[in-house]
């Protein structure tokens, strides 16, 4: 039986937020009880407020127009006259399916997030200054997984893991010019590599629970000024490079963060007129703690540089901790 619960939030920094609902359970029917309902409500409302979920808009969303390398972490080497451009995002909807597995201690929550604004692009155009909008949709999908907890007195859902964030133009084929397929990311501790971001899980280590089966490696932890380098490969329809920038360091209203250009260090021909490119770069963690997306953002050469050409994009982002 499925049950659907939906409310709807306050205003974001940016733009409205619409939350929706859903719920199944593989363990057996689900009945309308209020204390029923009152689970799935608390699984619900606990993923959306796990902080990797919540800077979702923040790791991918610009306050202005900016050169590609700008940032407040560090020095950013930004070319002599660098065109600008942004992704400003004005709408997100949000929908969560919640689905209890068998034993009842278990839950996975299915985010799926539509975002929408404006993505701008500020260039010369005949030895002209031009400023070009062009509007957007793109859908996130997220997985976390929550464990119930008893308490003294109650039980309560906690989330202990994550999926990466995976977000794409939509709807469908405007997403099918460009598509991350894998990354991996290399830290002083330990190497992940990630070819399916929405079910590949990355434990909480700092909750105080043991492995489940889904989870297949631990949340990359750094300390403040941990080397990290981070591998992208990129399939696209364009025989031009795309733009492949990293963002880190975003979210929870702090005037922080990074975008930066990801380096092209191998292509290779497809031969169905299509290319591979892996993208790469190295950043040192900042050291202000707590938890962030490090975000892959690939853009096609077309969405930058020709303004007859729609916007069309992909996005994971790796949920990462700094402790």
């Amino acid at each position: 039986m499925k049950m659907s619960i939906a409310v709807v939030g306050g205003m974001l920094a940016v733009g409205g937020l619409f939350i929706a609902g859903c719920t199944k359970h593989q363990g057996g029917p689900v009945d309308g009880s209020s204390a029923n309902l009152n689970q799935m409500a608390q699984i619900q409302a606990q993923a959306l407020a796990d902080p990797f979920v919540q800077s979702d808009q923040a790791t991918f969303s610009d306050q202005s127009l900016q050169p590609t390398d700008y940032g407040s972490l560090g020095k950013v080497d930004a070319p002599v006259t660098p065109f600008r451009w942004a992704r400003f995002i004005t709408g997100v909807t949000s929908t969560v399916t919640t689905t209890i597995l068998p034993g009842d201690t278990m839950a996975v929550a299915h985010i799926e997030k539509i975002m929408t604004g404006t993505f701008r692009i500020k260039g010369t155009e005949g030895g002209v200054d031009t400023v070009i909008s062009k509007p957007f949709t793109d859908k996130a999908v997220r997985n976390l997984l929550l464990r119930k907890v008893n308490l003294k007195d109650t039980s309560v859902w906690r989330p202990t893991a994550s999926s990466l964030v995976d977000g794409a133009t939509n709807p469908p084929p405007a997403d099918n010019q460009i598509a991350i397929t894998q990354v991996q990311v290399f830290s002083p501790t330990d190497t992940v590599t990630i070819t399916d971001p929405t079910s590949f899980y990355l434990r909480y280590r700092w909750m105080p629970f043991p492995f489940h089966d889904g989870e297949r490696k631990d949340c990359p932890e750094f300390k403040g000024g941990d080397k990290v380098m981070i591998q992208a490969t990129v399939v696209s329809a364009s025989a031009d490079t795309d733009l492949v920038a990293l963002r880190y360091g975003f979210g929870f209203g702090l005037a922080i963060g990074r975008r930066q250009h990801m380096t092209l260090i191998s292509q290779t021909k497809n031969g169905d007129g299509t290319f591979t490119r892996v993208y790469q770069a190295t950043w040192y963690s900042h050291f202000f703690t707590g938890f962030f997306n490090a975000g892959v953002d690939a853009v096609t050469r077309g969405t930058l540089y020709d303004d007859a050409l729609p916007y069309s994009a992909s996005w994971w982002g790796i949920p990462y901790r700094v402790y």
